[in-house]
Protein backbone atom coordinates (compact mmCIF):
# COMPACT_ATOMS: atom_id res chain seq x y z
CA UNK A 1 0.00 0.00 0.00
CA UNK A 2 1.42 3.40 -0.92
CA UNK A 3 1.65 6.26 1.57
CA UNK A 4 -0.98 8.16 -0.43
CA UNK A 5 -3.41 5.29 0.02
CA UNK A 6 -2.50 5.06 3.70
CA UNK A 7 -3.23 8.77 4.13
CA UNK A 8 -6.57 8.52 2.34
CA UNK A 9 -7.72 5.55 4.42
CA UNK A 10 -6.41 7.12 7.62
CA UNK A 11 -8.46 10.28 7.06
CA UNK A 12 -11.60 8.38 6.06
CA UNK A 13 -11.50 5.88 8.91
CA UNK A 14 -10.51 8.46 11.51
CA UNK A 15 -13.25 10.87 10.43
CA UNK A 16 -15.87 8.22 11.16
CA UNK A 17 -14.41 6.07 13.94
CA UNK A 18 -13.27 8.83 16.31
CA UNK A 19 -16.72 10.50 16.41
CA UNK A 20 -18.27 7.07 17.03
CA UNK A 21 -15.97 6.44 19.99
CA UNK A 22 -16.53 10.01 21.22
CA UNK A 23 -20.26 9.37 21.23
CA UNK A 24 -19.76 6.20 23.27
CA UNK A 25 -17.54 8.03 25.76
CA UNK A 26 -20.14 10.79 26.03
CA UNK A 27 -22.82 8.21 26.81
CA UNK A 28 -20.55 6.62 29.40
CA UNK A 29 -20.00 9.97 31.09
CA UNK A 30 -23.75 10.62 31.02
CA UNK A 31 -24.40 7.29 32.73
CA UNK A 32 -22.06 8.36 35.53
CA UNK A 33 -24.20 11.44 36.15
CA UNK A 34 -24.40 13.46 38.46
CA UNK A 35 -20.69 12.94 39.25
CA UNK A 36 -19.69 13.96 35.71
CA UNK A 37 -22.24 16.70 35.04
CA UNK A 38 -19.60 19.44 35.26
CA UNK A 39 -17.68 17.81 32.37
CA UNK A 40 -20.51 17.80 29.86
CA UNK A 41 -22.66 20.53 28.34
CA UNK A 42 -26.10 20.83 29.89
CA UNK A 43 -28.54 18.62 28.04
CA UNK A 44 -31.91 19.74 29.35
CA UNK A 45 -33.27 16.23 29.85
CA UNK A 46 -32.61 14.88 26.35
CA UNK A 47 -32.35 11.13 25.90
CA UNK A 48 -29.19 9.10 25.69
CA UNK A 49 -29.61 8.41 21.97
CA UNK A 50 -29.94 12.08 21.06
CA UNK A 51 -26.97 12.95 23.25
CA UNK A 52 -24.83 10.28 21.58
CA UNK A 53 -25.78 11.51 18.12
CA UNK A 54 -25.08 15.11 19.14
CA UNK A 55 -21.61 14.08 20.37
CA UNK A 56 -20.98 12.19 17.12
CA UNK A 57 -21.99 15.17 14.97
CA UNK A 58 -20.03 17.69 17.04
CA UNK A 59 -16.87 15.59 17.09
CA UNK A 60 -16.84 14.92 13.33
CA UNK A 61 -15.26 18.34 12.68
CA UNK A 62 -12.33 18.05 15.13
CA UNK A 63 -11.71 14.44 14.08
CA UNK A 64 -11.47 15.41 10.42
CA UNK A 65 -9.32 18.46 11.11
CA UNK A 66 -6.96 16.39 13.28
CA UNK A 67 -6.75 13.64 10.68
CA UNK A 68 -5.95 16.18 7.97
CA UNK A 69 -3.25 17.61 10.25
CA UNK A 70 -1.66 14.15 10.47
CA UNK A 71 -1.79 13.61 6.71
CA UNK A 72 1.70 15.06 5.98
CA UNK A 73 3.26 12.58 8.42
CA UNK A 74 1.51 9.68 6.73
CA UNK A 75 2.38 10.91 3.24
CA UNK A 76 6.05 11.18 4.17
CA UNK A 77 6.57 8.23 6.55
CA UNK A 78 3.51 6.00 6.24
CA UNK A 79 2.78 6.50 9.93
CA UNK A 80 2.90 8.97 12.81
CA UNK A 81 3.93 8.68 16.44
CA UNK A 82 1.75 8.57 19.51
CA UNK A 83 2.84 12.08 20.47
CA UNK A 84 1.75 13.49 17.11
CA UNK A 85 -1.55 11.67 17.53
CA UNK A 86 -2.14 13.13 20.98
CA UNK A 87 -1.22 16.67 19.92
CA UNK A 88 -3.46 16.46 16.84
CA UNK A 89 -6.39 15.24 18.94
CA UNK A 90 -6.01 17.99 21.53
CA UNK A 91 -5.48 20.76 18.97
CA UNK A 92 -8.40 19.59 16.84
CA UNK A 93 -10.66 19.48 19.88
CA UNK A 94 -9.58 22.90 21.07
CA UNK A 95 -10.13 24.42 17.61
CA UNK A 96 -13.63 22.95 17.54
CA UNK A 97 -14.32 24.13 21.10
CA UNK A 98 -13.37 27.67 20.05
CA UNK A 99 -15.46 27.58 16.85
CA UNK A 100 -18.41 25.69 18.37
CA UNK A 101 -18.31 26.61 22.09
CA UNK A 102 -19.29 24.07 24.71
CA UNK A 103 -21.47 25.02 27.68
CA UNK A 104 -19.25 23.06 30.07
CA UNK A 105 -16.19 25.29 30.36
CA UNK A 106 -14.91 23.39 33.42
CA UNK A 107 -14.79 20.15 31.46
CA UNK A 108 -12.97 21.41 28.35
CA UNK A 109 -9.42 20.50 29.55
CA UNK A 110 -10.55 17.01 30.52
CA UNK A 111 -12.40 16.51 27.24
CA UNK A 112 -9.34 17.75 25.30
CA UNK A 113 -7.26 15.16 27.16
CA UNK A 114 -9.79 12.48 26.22
CA UNK A 115 -9.56 13.62 22.58
CA UNK A 116 -5.80 13.11 22.71
CA UNK A 117 -6.29 9.63 24.17
CA UNK A 118 -8.83 8.85 21.45
CA UNK A 119 -6.29 9.70 18.77
CA UNK A 120 -3.62 7.57 20.44
CA UNK A 121 -6.11 4.70 20.45
CA UNK A 122 -7.03 5.41 16.83
CA UNK A 123 -3.34 5.21 15.88
CA UNK A 124 -3.12 1.79 17.55
CA UNK A 125 -6.25 0.64 15.73
CA UNK A 126 -4.94 1.84 12.36
CA UNK A 127 -1.64 0.07 12.97
CA UNK A 128 -3.43 -3.13 13.96
CA UNK A 129 -5.53 -3.25 10.80
CA UNK A 130 -2.51 -2.46 8.62
CA UNK A 131 -3.33 1.06 7.47
CA UNK A 132 -0.33 2.65 9.22
CA UNK A 133 3.17 1.19 9.27
CA UNK A 134 4.54 -0.11 12.57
Amino acid sequence: MSNTQRALWMVLITSLAVPFFAGIIDLGLMLLSPATDFLLPSRGGEGLGKAGIDAFVWSAFPATVSALGLTPFVLQNGTYGWLEAAVAGVLGFMAAAIIFPLDASAGVPFLAFVAGLLFIGMRALLMTIGILKH
